[in-house]
């Protein structure tokens, strides 16, 4: 069998086990649904599903704090397993697995459509989109990614459906319809609803279609300026209704369109602050059978070698799609111009160096799809009698590297809950009417209805505190809590120098082994 042959079988394969990797939690015991691909963020939107559909709303705590800090569409979506469940936590998880899965499987279908699309100009071999889906259903990073009950699958295919349709609208030329600019503006308000970063993407498009339709054909279809801004409009403001809901709610009850998740990460940010890391996040995206080892992500020269490759690949992809033409040269520009813009986000203004990779998989479409192409052409210039075969031997080692690194995902040990220690412990010691506080609550909050968050990501007045004071001892002193369970650098706290907070907490657990400190209250505390 011919190389060319077998790379599109091997493709299928992948899929196959790309799928079981998704579902395998289910067969497993409790422990291993809980703790395999949910993570801690993941928990946190699971805790807000789990009670908007137990009639709670929007909240955590059981009820008791009211929150935006999540990403509405993804919310909405996982807590229908609970209300079908009736709140059963368990139940829910292997709801929200199999809801990931289905969705990951669209995204793969949506992923080999903008593939052939984008690749069919260059080579129209169906092998090749064939790699780009099965790259990125299987490889460790998207496979964890789009299962760790976060927005990132859901997000990934609606963005990339979005492209789809516009490059649909672009190809049959002219002017939108009313109806499509109408239903398109609409695809997009979906897109920021998926994750609010979205509105850089709606930007985007509707840059690149305001620039096209007068700089592209014969003169007497060019639109004016006014034209186009005619044409853009609707869409615009489609799109805008659609997410009104969400950011009057942010306004009204917040303060602020922008979730307090976001305003809590940023708000340590310099500008900046990102950058040296992102670059090597970009490559694993690009690139994600090649994962970057810990020791180089601080190497300057490292991170600025592999930015220079990222960049070097899609610029060479994209200005072989612009020169060969073809209607998907808009959409590419579109889905390209929102990379770059959220690069410059989250490299210069925002924090949380640890989300980088999770803010960039987006991307992995566009990325996969150019690093396919730029092969593609190195091949031809390296074998020119056998391209294709040459092509094909470097799609399958490829593919077959991204299916050993997810293979040693599902070996014992490899992939262990950061959190749980937390959980057990107060699952083992606390009573379930006792209110506990953490700066990290996603996992806890999930299995200890009555924890409160004190990193203000889902706690509005936690994050105030943290504006007001720098810090929430006087928050936690005033609060409820009556212990403090998280990381064993929590411990830490009584020695601040605050005597208000040393007066009313202790060190009840310290045990850095375990990654676990624990802190009671020494007094009453006061109510909610």
């Amino acid at each position: 069998m011919s190389m060319e042959k077998f790379l599109p079988r091997l493709c299928l394969i992948a899929f196959a086990l790309g799928l079981l990797s998704r579902l395998h939690p289910l067969v497993m015991d409790n422990a291993r649904i809980a703790q395999f691909f949910i993570t801690e963020d993941g928990y946190l939107m699971l805790t807000v599903s789990r009670n908007f559909a137990a009639g709670l709303g929007l909240s955590v705590s059981g009820g008791e704090i009211a929150t935006n800090g999540v990403q509405p569409l993804a919310t909405f979506l996982f807590a229908l397993p609970y209300a079908l469940a009736g709140g059963d936590k368990i139940l829910g998880l292997m709801g929200v697995i199999l809801i990931s899965a289905a969705v990951s499987v669209a995204a793969a279908w949506a992923i080999w459509r903008f593939a052939r699309a984008a690749l069919a100009p260059q080579d129209p071999s169906p092998a090749w989109p064939l790699l780009v889906a099965a790259l990125w259903f299987v490889a460790p990073l998207p496979l964890l990614h789009t299962m760790n009950a976060l927005e990132t699958g859901l997000y990934t295919l609606v963005l990339v459906l979005a492209v789809l349709r516009f490059g649909a609208l672009t190809a049959r030329g002219g002017i939108f319809p009313m109806a499509d600019r109408l239903t398109f503006g609409a695809l997009l308000g979906l897109v920021f609803l998926a994750r609010n970063d979205g509105a850089f993407f709606v930007a985007s498009v509707l840059f690149v279609r305001f620039v096209q339709v007068q700089v592209e054909g014969p003169a007497a279809r060019r639109l004016s300026f006014g034209q186009a801004l005619a044409e853009a409009v609707p869409a615009g403001l489609t799109s805008l209704v659609v997410a009104a809901p969400w950011l009057v709610y942010n306004k009204l009850q917040f303060g602020s369109i922008v979730p307090i998740s976001g305003q809590s990460q940023s708000i340590a940010a310099g500008f900046g602050s990102n950058l040296g890391l992102a670059p090597e996040k970009l490559f694993e995206t690009m690139f994600p059978m090649l994962p970057i080892p810990a020791a180089l992500e601080s190497s300057a020269l490292a991170n600025a070698l592999l930015g220079l490759v990222v960049v070097l690949v899609l610029g060479a992809f994209l200005w072989g799609a612009m020169r060969r033409g073809g209607a998907f040269r808009a959409p590419l520009l579109a889905y390209a111009l929102h990379g770059v813009l959220l690069f410059c986000y989250y490299a210069l203004f925002f924090g949380a160096p640890w989300f980088l990779s999770r803010y960039f998989a987006p991307l992995a479409p566009l990325l996969i799809v150019a690093a396919v192409s730029v092969g593609l052409d190195l091949a031809r210039r390296l074998a020119p009698a056998r391209p294709g075969r040459l092509a094909a031997i470097a799609g399958a080692g490829a593919l077959g590297l991204a299916l050993l690194l997810s293979v040693r995902l599902l070996l014992p040990g490899q992939h262990v809950h950061e959190h749980f220690q937390v959980v057990d412990w107060v699952d083992a010691h606390v009573a379930e009417d006792t209110w506990v506080g953490a700066v990290q609550t996603g996992t806890l909050g999930y299995w200890h209805d009555r924890t409160i968050n004190l990193d203000g990501k889902v706690n509005p007045a936690a994050l105030a505190a943290l504006r007001a004071q720098g810090d929430v001892l006087d928050y936690v002193v005033d609060s409820p809590i009556q212990y403090l369970a998280d990381w064993s650098g929590l411990a830490g706290w009584v020695d601040r120098g605050d005597a208000r907070f040393s007066e009313a907490f202790e060190v009840l657990v310290d045990e850095p082994e375990r990654n676990l400190s624990v802190l009671r209250r020494r007094t009453a505390p006061p109510p909610l």
